[in-house]
């Protein structure tokens, strides 16, 4: 290291130490170079990383340091393989995050993010039980390590509940996660938040220092408490997305002859805005060789000593990154070798200086490149990222241990919940319940204001007929046909009565002329030569309230069908044919269902498709969205769990609910309440079935595209209402303007029902279009979430 003035500025050269490829797998653990990731699009886009290097050392500690906000979750995320970089290179153990060969995601990192991340009705044990079973690690090898984290951390009984704990034993237990497997690498993201202060160094950081120095493990920990990573081997100053800075703790101190780290980062910031904004950093990527020769002298002890290494990775498939042995080690520190034997720098080009651009207190500095020899393994920038997004990486079969233990966790964690869990079954039963109770039946207790002129005020307008051939009273009459839905209430005059149904006291008013029956028997005498007067006051005028019009369709029928059947009567006891004076026009039987068919069983397929499927969706979008946010789908990700693996636990959870909640649906439906079936019942439920995984499709959409619980349940509440009115649920679809149907017909529900509808009434099998094509869509509609859902994670993974 030299110092040179340029332009009255104080500038640090520091030759960055350029390993072979094979050297590199021995040496370092992490090596980022030109690391760049930006969020968002267009205006809204955001660098988060901008040209970061970052090498972090085998069996060293790491502590990565920076003010909230300034990237260092990001980093961790895509050195996990969670995220991905826009442009740079970044390498795990030797090989990139995501390949088979690097075993991260998996059993070879351990992972704490900065979120609790613990299934909060679960117990410590069977915390660690779920986890031994993603690691596919032996139940003994797992009670053994439960037993040594809950005396090395001090944690609580095994049998307490994560949800009892205190938030700095949960923040322990978490920790014991990241630990368990015994991993090689180790990252933890502010693992001392919410931390007893009195207790990081204890708890934490000694902890810390004998994995590294003990075991070999390379850690890597993120802190916004500058001065508690003293006692890291190397730290790395991170400001708006770039390293300031990058050396031991003494070496930073000593170099700037300041007392604590916290100075050195505000001196960083001062001297560049006095400077204007040029200064140029040492970069440093080793710990020193003592420290080094220390840990792998450590290392050699632990291993003769008999301790086991990571059982959960199968080295078979890496064996280029296998340390050397026993004997050679034993051989190489006896004859006091070098670690790794240095590169003869003089066949390398040596990197340019690395400029930090800063402003008054945030660092924007800009890394160069580092150019190496063909046989040194460098970055290769946006190009190298693009390749890796056309290439992507081989397609993992799912692991059946691994989907053991998610479909463990998810019926425990369902089982553990057990009013909810009782719940989410029952509900759908009782929302049919609720439909068949309360929608499609006849109105009852309408009144209607009775306004008969024929009856005698002197004689207390007693209403007497007769039901033989006499033309006599015969609005008594007719009113008898009325039926009893509707409540007569008699008024004495005809403005009372309008007066009473402009104040809603009435739903409607009938009236009867003084001489209604002379009336109609002249009308029925003279036939067509009657005159229009006759005719006018032979009427029996109504009117009604339609405000609503279901009511005054209700009315308008009764009072038609009363007539009808009066008519009838009077002409029967005349002798005469009853249908001789009625409209020549008869419905017959109907083709499908019967006469008078209740709007309920209209209504039934409709309810029993929307009922199932938007309980998919806000179950899915729930489930996922809710361990998303708290960190629980990250930290089985990194565990080496894939979506694939998550998708298939849950669909298999959800399965026995949609099938649960669809039997007894139809139980309420067609036992309780005798909505009749007469087509194939299997196939019904069949349908039924495969629209309550489109709702499983639908709510993982949403989960893909929603950061929180309640964006996802605005989202699904919003497409509740368009499938509602526009699916052919509640009304025809034939009622919709043509430009509408195509429209209609192209939502996920809407052939389902029409199929469904087809099966209750018609009685139809899956050989007509309109009861297979209900089935073809519906898997059409899955396959096709399905594909839009890798789409986003995809890019999501790039862009977000």
């Amino acid at each position: 290291m030299m110092d040179k003035s340029v332009g009255g500025s104080e500038v640090i050269v520091s030759t960055l130490n350029i390993e072979t490829n094979n050297e590199a797998g021995v040496r370092q653990a992490v090596l980022v170079r030109n690391a760049t990731k930006s969020y968002g699009a267009g205006s809204n886009r955001s660098a988060v990383l901008k040209g970061l290097d970052m090498t972090v050392n085998r069996g060293s500690i790491y502590g990565l340091l920076g003010s909230s906000g300034c990237g260092k979750t990001t980093l961790l995320s895509c050195l996990v393989g969670r995220r991905s970089l826009n442009s740079g290179e970044v390498l795990i153990l030797g090989h990139e995050p995501g390949t088979p060969e690097s075993g991260v995601p998996g059993p070879r990192v351990g992972y704490m993010p900065q979120e609790l991340a613990l299934y909060s009705d679960f117990t410590i044990k069977e915390t660690l039980q779920y986890f031994g079973r993603i690691y596919n690690l032996r139940a003994a090898f797992v009670n053994s390590q439960l037993e040594f984290l809950t005396k090395l951390l001090d944690l609580p009984a095994s049998d307490r509940y994560v949800k009892t704990l205190s938030g700095g034993q949960q923040r322990r237990v978490s920790f014991a996660v990241a630990l368990f497997h015994e991993p090689e690498l180790l990252i933890l993201d502010e693992p001392t938040v919410g931390v007893d202060p009195l207790l990081r160094p204890v708890a934490i950081w000694d902890h810390l220092i004998r994995q590294s120095v003990d075991h070999g493990r390379t850690v890597i920990v993120t802190t916004h408490y500058i001065e508690e990573a003293r006692q890291a081997n190397t730290i790395g100053m991170m400001r708006s997305g770039r390293l300031l800075a990058e050396d031991s703790p003494d070496k930073l101190l000593a170099h700037y002859n300041l007392s604590s780290l916290e100075d050195v980062f505000l001196k960083l910031c001062i001297n560049q805005g006095v400077n204007k904004g040029v200064e140029q950093l040492e970069i440093r990527a080793n710990v020193s060789s003592s420290n080094e020769t220390h840990q792998i002298v450590a290392r050699t002890q632990q291993q003769q000593a008999g301790e086991h290494d990571n059982l959960a990775f199968d080295y078979s498939v890496n064996e280029v990154d296998l340390p050397e042995n026993d004997v050679q080690r034993r051989n190489r520190i006896n004859s006091n070798e070098s670690p790794v034997t240095p590169v003869d720098l003089s066949a390398v080009r040596k990197p340019p200086i690395a400029i930090l651009d800063h402003n008054a207190c945030g660092a924007n500095n800009m890394m160069n490149g580092i150019s190496e020899t063909s046989n040194t393994r460098e970055p290769t920038g946006t190009a190298s990222v693009a390749k890796r997004k056309r290439q992507g990486h081989p397609l993992k079969i799912p692991s059946l241990h691994r989907l053991g233990a998610l479909i463990r966790k998810n019926y425990l964690i369902s089982f553990r919940n057990i009013g909810i869990f009782v719940f989410i079954y029952l509900l759908p039963a009782f929302q049919a319940t609720v439909f068949n109770v309360t929608l499609g039946h006849e109105p009852k207790g309408l009144k209607m204001a009775i306004v008969n002129e024929e009856l005698d005020p002197t004689q207390g307008r007693v209403c007497n007929y007769t039901t033989d051939c006499a033309y006599s009273m015969l609005s008594c009459r007719y009113l008898r046909y009325i039926k009893d839905n509707i409540v007569q209430v008699p008024y004495q005059s005809l403005s009372d009565a309008m007066e009473a149904g402009r104040n809603g006291q009435v739903w409607g008013v009938i009236h009867f002329g003084h001489n209604f029956t002379e009336e109609f028997e002249i009308r029925q005498t003279e036939g067509d030569s009657t005159n229009v007067d006759n005719i006018i006051r032979s009427r029996i005028s109504v009117n009604v309230d339609s405000s609503n019009h279901q009511i005054d369709i209700f009315i308008e029928k009764w009072l038609l069908e009363a007539f009808r059947d009066f008519f009838r009567d009077f002409m029967k006891s005349c002798q005469h044919e009853p249908e001789a004076g009625y409209i020549p026009v008869v419905f017959l039987d109907p083709v499908y269902g019967k006469k008078d068919t209740p709007f309920t069983e209209f209504m039934a397929p409709g309810l029993i498709i929307s009922i199932v499927y938007f309980m998919a969706v806000s179950l899915t979008a729930g489930v996922f969205v809710a361990e998303r946010k708290q960190g629980l789908l990250d930290r089985s990700l990194v565990a080496g769990v894939t979506m694939t693996e998550i998708f298939i636990g849950h669909s298999f959870n959800m399965f026995t609910i949609i099938m649960g909640q669809t039997a007894l649906v139809f139980v309420c439906m067609l036992l309780i309440f005798n909505i009749p079936c007469q087509g194939n019942l299997a196939l019904a439920v069949f349908i039924t079935f495969l629209q309550g995984f489109v709702g499983m499709c639908f709510g993982l959409l949403i989960t893909t595209i929603c950061d929180n619980e309640a964006t996802a349940l605005n989202l699904s509440q919003a497409s509740f209402i368009p499938l509602l009115v526009m699916g052919g649920i509640c009304w025809p679809i034939e009622g919709m303007p043509f430009y509408l149907r195509n429209i209609a017909y192209s939502m996920p529900v809407t052939y389902a029902i029409e199929s469904l509808r087809s099966i209750f009434a018609r009685g139809w099998g899956i050989e007509r279009p309109d009861v297979y094509a209900g089935i073809l869509i519906s898997i059409a509609w899955i396959i096709s979430l399905l594909v839009l859902c890798l789409v986003i994670i995809r890019s999501r993974k790039y862009t977000s």
